[in-house]
């Protein structure tokens, strides 16, 4: 994917273009900070439920969060926007990673 600006950052519905002119659409799930840097964690979303998918996870108790496969993208601020950047950088990708698998391995300790 190519950098894209965020968009109505309320829903947290971004749209990016990659390389070939193809738009996607994806859901911001969390800002993660991993040395000095910003992260989105994000999910694809289907471009005509984008806004249903947001109302069902907030407003349905029985929401069933399933493993979705979540992208990340480097987040910097450029003027008075936000861009999202593919992470080039093998070794930059693979330490943030191990980071947000070992802090979800805290998480789980600490509900135990």
């Amino acid at each position: 994917m190519e950098e894209t600006n965020l968009e109505n950052v309320e829903n947290r519905i971004i749209k990016t273009r990659d390389e070939n002119g193809d738009i996607y659409s994806f859901e911001l799930i969390d800002i993660v900070e991993y040395n000095g840097q910003e992260y989105g964690l994000l999910v694809n979303i289907d471009e005509e439920s984008e806004e249903g998918a947001v109302r069902k996870k907030e407003e349905d108790d029985d929401y069933d969060d399933e493993e979705e496969e979540v992208v990340i993208m480097k987040l910097k601020k450029e003027d008075d926007s936000y861009v999202f950047e593919t992470i080039e950088d093998e070794e930059e990708f693979n330490n943030l990673i191990a980071y947000l698998e070992s802090e979800e391995d805290e998480e789980d300790e600490e509900e135990k």
